[in-house]
């Protein structure tokens, strides 16, 4: 791995740590988003605040820098390991970003425009999944978080290399993470009507 190498990779956490929803919702609103609502900066809580014009300036700004990162890795001709390093870190700045005490959002949006850089079929078969698993979940974040799980899965089918398999276990792994309370929520909600129809 070389300076360039390196380079790339801190860019784009550096890159990752630009939370769209904070910084509009700061000069739109003067209010801090993560005071809001789910207290995340992503898309659909800045929605809570400021509507569609709120989600839709995020959710582009976050899935832009997503497909920054991935852009820069191509016009640098780096090798896969570090495309694939880049997106993890992209993702790990949003999520985590440093200036914002590692207080940032879920990260969805932000794949959503890394994967489709790195390769519209993964795009692709995410959607496939969650057109599946919706009829059974009826949550669209936690369908769409279903359908990231089976995404390896997927890949697999789709003969992806091994190695591109296991970081995008890592990305869904990070994702869950940081979406573990929408997670928490339906299994609650699932739990308690499960004891009504009882």
């Amino acid at each position: 791995m070389d300076f360039i190498d390196v380079l790339v990779i801190l860019l784009s956490y550096l890159a990752g740590c630009f939370n769209t929803g904070y910084y509009y919702v700061r000069l739109a609103h003067k209010q801090d988003i993560r005071s809001v609502g789910t207290k995340v900066t992503g898309a659909y809580n800045v929605s809570r605040l400021a509507g569609k014009k709120g989600f839709i300036i995020t959710f582009i700004g976050d899935a832009l820098k997503g497909g920054l990162a991935v852009l820069l890795c191509h016009y640098l001709a780096v090798g896969e390991l570090v495309t694939l390093l880049c997106i993890f870190m992209v993702l790990a700045g949003h999520i985590f970003p440093f200036q914002l005490q590692f207080r940032g959002g879920k990260g969805l949006s932000t794949a959503f425009g890394a994967f489709l850089i790195f390769d519209p079929k993964v795009i692709l078969i995410w959607l496939a999944a969650s057109i599946i698993f919706f009829p059974f979940i009826r949550k669209y974040t936690v369908t769409v978080l279903f359908a990231l799980m089976f995404l390896p899965f997927g890949m697999f089918i789709f003969d992806y290399s091994y190695m591109a398999i296991v970081f995008f276990i890592l990305y869904a792994t990070l994702i869950l993470f940081a979406c573990r309370s929408n997670l928490k929520d339906f299994i609650k909600d699932r739990a308690y009507h499960g004891r009504n129809n009882n």
